[in-house]
């Protein structure tokens, strides 16, 4: 009886034994993954490129020269923000493109370098995600449509209608909805 005892108390222990060095392996695997936070914001949607480029007041062309992260306060006063619900002193977490102008289409700008921000990023262990942001990446040459604000760094419009890659190629699928393409911007400059 005692043996049968002692057999059932070291299974046991066993067990437990493999079940606790399981949970320090997630635990250790869990602190080295990258915390990732999908932002849903609700930009507004444009169904003809005529429409995207009336509601900007900034379209040009450039190269992105770099990419930086930023928390930046996008709080108007003491009351919550219309746009983002974020009151005084509160930071979002965006992504700033640093981009070599090549061509101005629509509004001026007086440098041949400017820095575009859209919501999002990488901050150490946490990465911050826009639903459906088109993908911008550093040495491409890209279409920006953009609106301007005062005490801060100009914003794409939207999340996947701003930016168009100059060197990609442009093709709708058959049957698939009409979306705004890069040629139907052109064609209105």
């Amino acid at each position: 009886m005692k043996k049968i005892i002692a057999g059932l108390l070291i299974a046991v222990l066993a067990i437990a034994g493999i079940g606790i060095g399981y949970k320090i392996n997630q635990i250790n695997a869990s602190e080295e993954e990258t915390s990732v936070t999908v932002l849903q914001a609700d930009y507004p949607q444009y169904n003809t490129a005529e429409e995207l480029v009336e509601s900007s007041d900034l379209v040009f062309t450039g190269t992105v020269k770099s990419i930086e992260y930023q928390m930046i306060d996008v709080s108007t006063g003491e009351e919550p923000d219309e746009d983002t619900g974020f009151v005084d002193d509160e930071e979002m977490p965006y992504t700033l493109y640093t981009i070599d102008v090549d061509k101005v289409y629509k509004g001026s700008f007086d440098s041949s370098t400017i820095i575009v921000k859209r919501a999002g990023g990488s901050f150490g262990d946490d990465e911050y995600v826009v639903e459906n942001a088109s993908e911008i990446a550093k040495g491409k040459n890209y279409l920006f449509v953009t609106e301007t604000y005062e005490d801060t760094y100009p914003s794409l419009l939207n999340a996947d209608q701003s930016s168009y890659d100059m060197d990609a190629p442009q093709t709708v699928m058959e049957g698939e909805e009409k979306e705004i393409m890069l040629s139907d911007i052109l064609k209105l400059f």
